[in-house]
């Protein structure tokens, strides 16, 4: 079953934490710290590939990485997670689903990204060793992995588009062009997916690929029918082919189908575009002349075509060729660069002699601390001093003996001397 849309939730794995440990050997006493660093969370990756062409393959609706482990004692080092690769059609536009931000447009073969970052493995107990902290009984915990929602929206990659009502023929003269074999019948239905196949020419030395996006029907950019569900597909093609039935009303059609595109982007009727006036086996001579002469005087070239006899489709080609190598691509929202993380400083008075610090930088490294808290006294001292957070005390009023609140801690301020 096609499958064009998606919402997935990513979680990366956890990093390991570090370990607090001690050399313990016969005839050693007092051994120095050996505790290993923990292994890092492994990360979601989504890569693009043309053997996936649908959406339809992730098979899941949660995908989580593989944890880190945590570090041991005799400096060994826990196992880092493994990554998480999820296989897309190339096409795939990946959203952040919270924030509807793009993230990736996933076009090229094998093109990645990284959806989740995977946490950092904690560092063991030797990192903490000073000249005057011998034996630091305390390490760093393993920082949690990325938790992302996600949103894909597959756009398929044609060089051109069929745009027409159901019935038109659409699938008839994709099948007759490349070698999809699309569903056919003399009746009026839609196909319920879009088709792709490949146009060559010169013995495959030339070709373009050819989509049949499902029949549009009138009120379609409004939500009627499937053709709001694939008006999408239509974005990344260079070249629009308005396909009509020769043999009913064809330039209402005609104008029907332009207004629908209007409707869900005036951009799409600035593309090059022409006519196929198709199912011409149907008409008198009379009737095909009126009616090639009426959909011309609305600006755009017609070819009448025969996809079941046919008729016209050589000209058909050389002018798709022609108008596809001469048209640029399509420009679409380019994805938004990462946000760095946040860095900064602020101090705010809640009340006289009370103020709160937000410092995520410093955070971070406060609440991954495992261990013998207390003892680490010298070590959070000398991230102060790295982050300037004295500095950012004293330039905002705080004195001696004021109370300043940090995340879930809350200390007496003592300035250096």
């Amino acid at each position: 079953m096609f499958r064009d849309t998606l919402e997935i939730t990513v979680t990366a794995g956890r990093g390991g934490d570090g370990c607090i440990s001690f050399r313990r050997e016969r005839y050693i006493a007092k051994g120095g710290p050996d505790g290993g660093d923990g292994g890092g969370g492994g990360s979601i990756i989504l890569r693009a590939l043309d053997q996936v062409d649908s959406l339809s393959t992730l098979s899941k609706r949660v995908y989580k990485a593989e944890n880190g482990e945590h570090g041991m004692g005799k400096g060994m080092y826990g196992r880092a997670g493994k990554d998480l690769t999820i296989e897309v059609p190339r096409g795939t536009r990946v959203f952040d689903a919270e924030t509807a931000e793009l993230l990736a447009d996933l076009v090229e073969e094998g093109q990645t990204l990284v959806a989740a970052k995977g946490g950092e493995g904690g560092r063991g107990n030797p990192h903490f060793v000073t000249p005057t902290r011998q034996g630091p009984r305390f390490a760093e915990a393993g920082e949690a992995g990325q938790k992302r929602r996600l949103r894909l929206e597959l756009m398929l990659l044609a060089d051109v588009g069929l745009v027409g009502y159901p019935n038109a023929g659409k699938s008839s003269l994709l099948a007759a062009l490349t070698a999809a074999q699309p569903k056919i019948a003399n009746y009026p239905f839609t196909t319920l997916a879009p088709q792709l196949g490949v146009v060559e020419r010169g013995g495959s030395a030339q070709r373009f690929t050819l989509a049949d996006i499902p029949g549009i029907i009138e009120g379609a950019a409004q939500g009627k029918g499937l053709g709001l569900e694939f008006l999408r597909h239509i974005a990344r093609t260079r070249v629009l082919l308005y396909v009509l039935d020769g043999s009913s009303q064809p330039k209402a059609t005609l104008e029907l189908l332009r207004a629908e595109l209007r409707s869900y982007d005036p951009e799409l009727l600035g593309r090059p575009s022409l006519v196929a006036l198709n199912k011409i086996d149907l008409l008198l001579p009379d009737e095909l002349a009126e009616r090639t002469a009426e959909l011309a005087r609305l600006g755009l070239p017609v070819l009448p075509t025969s996809a079941v006899e046919g008729q016209g489709l050589s000209d058909l080609v050389d002018a798709l060729f022609a108008l596809v190598t001469a048209a640029p691509k399509p420009k679409l929202e380019a994805p938004t660069p990462p946000s760095p993380q946040p860095d900064y400083i602020k101090v705010t008075e809640v009340e006289e002699g009370v103020y709160t610090l937000e410092a995520p930088q410093l955070q971070r490294h406060l609440d991954r601390l495992k261990g013998d808290v207390f003892e680490a006294n010298g070590y959070l001292q000398d991230l102060f001093k790295r982050y300037r957070i004295e500095a950012a005390l004293k330039r905002n009023g705080v004195r001696a003996g004021d109370t300043v609140r940090f995340g879930q801690q809350e200390f007496e301020y003592i300035p250096e001397v």
